[in-house]
């Protein structure tokens, strides 16, 4: 009587680990990528935030600097903003130092940079740059 054998050969084990070896090369650095575009979205939602102090603001003296010291075109904290206290827009990788808010009478272009930040997870954004303009515009930067 002949045994049958049952079972995976060795060059059959070995096809499917290369296999699985090539679907992670491709997969970690796709997935990695992907973290960091989710990480922007916390500047995204600051910005909109800002986005909403200002159309606020112009809404009540139909002007993006009144009440703000300096001379059109400067670059403001967030913080300086009516309605942005300290600490408001604080999370786990931005914070209130990487807002500022160039205005003009009639435009404004809000950029957050993770350069920046003094978050406790900084070190993970550092090359990541969210700008939004009045348009509504957003231009994200990914290092």
């Amino acid at each position: 009587m002949k045994r049958k054998r049952e079972g995976f050969t060795l060059v059959e084990l070995m096809v499917v680990a290369v296999i699985v070896a090539i679907l992670a090369a491709v997969a970690i650095p796709l997935m990695s990528a992907n973290k960091t575009r989710a990480m922007a979205t916390e500047a995204e939602a600051g910005c909109g935030t800002i986005r909403t102090a200002l159309r606020a603001m112009f809404a009540e003296t139909s002007n993006y600097t009144v009440g703000l010291n300096g001379s059109l075109g400067t670059a403001y904290a967030a913080t300086a903003l009516p309605g942005i206290g300290a600490g408001d827009l604080d999370g786990r990788y931005f914070d209130d130092g990487c807002y500022s808010v160039a205005a003009g009478a009639t435009t404004y272009t809000i950029t957050c940079s993770g350069a920046a930040s003094g978050a406790t997870q900084a070190a993970d954004v550092s090359g990541v740059t969210v700008s939004l303009d009045d348009d509504g515009a957003m231009l994200k930067t990914i290092l």
